[in-house]
């Protein structure tokens, strides 16, 4: 606040400059670190002793993370939701514009707008703009007022069209994924998806799991859909951040996605789910995860470099310290049995001198080389860390040396190793 005033970082003289205004505005306050947000929240009680006042703007959840931080905010400041209006207030809307461009909407088509766009005055808006470009009107006309009529499912694609040029390219987005992916994966797709067929501006995640993995049938195809899910929910915000729709989708891991802009609620309620199916060319594959690691603990930062190299490039990856969650509780024998059977693309071993002497490593390999054998493509993929020697892998089996090859190449390698064998399966 001071930086911005030009000012000492003095309370009393940064107070006395406020004090000169009617209402101080903060724009954007979700786009606000942490740090800038404890700050705003402890000072607000002392400036409205000192009869300061502010508005601050920003998603819905914003006001309830800013009482969050001291529920006394709650009751000195009124939050006010500004999304949706009432049927009058979109009435009147209607008859300004109306007024304006010396047009008249029929009261049918009147009728249609108001519910279409429940009551959202930037969906009035397009929906209206809509109908005065096929009506050919650009400006106010002359004489005696132009009366238009039309039925809002003939102009379905003219209105998506409008709303495509701002969120298409984003949508698609997420339903693919991370940005740099090379092999996508439909639950991501499943995801956008149940959300737009879901009519709420706040969905659950039970009902999204619900849509997505509690309707399969196949025990084994839930369980391998149920994983991929999870690993879709643990990147989901920051893939929503990547296609710049933070600000308009919020998602709160364990509770809900809400949607903070009735705009776009609206506009997924008309998009063309199989053309953002056919956009993201989702690969034929039945395997939840891309990659299964496994490796003994001693070398585990070596490993999550690789980890994270592989997430960066978009790729699905079984890391036990991502499923803690999930591990907890259950019989680690049955469940990384099932991992590492059924549920990953390849299997990457890190062969290190210390891999032999571990029982759940020796575990993980005998369960990879069963696997191995059922596939019809190679899946035991070897990375040598060191000079190691582990009995049960042939010499012969062709391997990456972290000891001459980068980390970074490496995960290039598997990357390009994920999306070839995801383009046979496609053929």
């Amino acid at each position: 606040m001071a930086r911005v005033l030009s000012s000492s970082e003095d309370f009393d003289e940064v107070t006395e400059l406020l004090k000169l205004v009617k209402f101080v505005a903060i724009d954007d306050f979700h786009h606000l670190h942490s740090g800038a947000k404890l700050e705003i929240a402890r000072l607000l009680k002392l400036w409205h002793e000192k009869d300061v006042r502010f508005i601050i703007v920003g998603i819905s959840s914003s006001a309830a993370e800013l009482y969050g931080t001291d529920p006394e905010l709650g009751i000195r400041n009124d939050p006010y939701e500004m999304s949706t209006q009432n049927e009058a207030f979109a009435h009147k809307l209607i008859e300004l514009g109306e007024r304006a461009l010396n047009i008249k909407f029929t009261t049918a088509l009147i009728t249609e707008i108001v519910s279409a766009s429940n009551c959202v005055p930037s969906v009035i808006q397009v929906i209206c703009k809509t109908c005065c470009i096929e009506a050919g009107l650009d400006k106010t006309i002359e004489g005696a007022p132009a009366e238009l009529n039309y039925n809002l499912k003939d102009l379905r694609s003219s209105v998506l069209r409008i709303f495509n040029a701002k969120y298409l390219d984003k949508v698609v987005g997420i339903a693919k994924g991370k940005r740099r992916a090379r092999a996508v994966h439909s639950t991501y797709f499943d995801i956008v998806a149940a959300i737009a067929r879901d009519q709420r501006s706040e969905i659950p995640t039970a009902s999204l799991y619900q849509d997505i993995v509690g309707t399969l049938a196949d025990r084994d195809e839930k369980k391998r859909k149920a994983t991929s899910f999870y690993n879709c929910l643990n990147n989901l915000s920051e893939v929503i951040a990547e296609q710049g729709l933070d600000d308009t989708l919020h998602f709160s891991k364990g509770k809900a996605i809400s949607i903070e802009d009735p705009t776009f609620r609206f506009y997924l309620n008309l998009v063309d789910l199989d053309d953002i199916r056919a956009r993201v060319a989702i690969r034929a594959s039945k395997y939840p995860c891309d990659v299964a690691v496994s490796f003994s603990g001693d070398i585990r930062e070596t490993v999550e470099a690789f980890v994270l190299a592989l997430k960066e490039r978009g790729l699905s990856v079984f890391y036990d310290f991502d499923q803690q969650a999930q591990l907890w509780g259950q019989d680690l024998r049955v469940l990384l049995e099932q991992v590492y059977s059924t549920e990953a693309l390849f299997m990457v071993v890190f062969l290190s001198q210390s891999y032999p002497e571990r029982d759940w490593t020796e575990f993980e390999v005998s369960i990879g080389k069963s696997a191995a054998k059922k596939r019809t493509q190679e899946y035991l993929l070897p990375v040598i860390v060191d000079d190691a020697k582990v009995i049960g892998i042939q010499d012969s089996i062709a391997h990456v040396d972290l000891r001459k090859t980068s980390v970074e190449r490496a995960a290039d390698l598997l990357s390009e190793k994920v999306a070839a064998a995801s383009s046979d399966a496609e053929i």
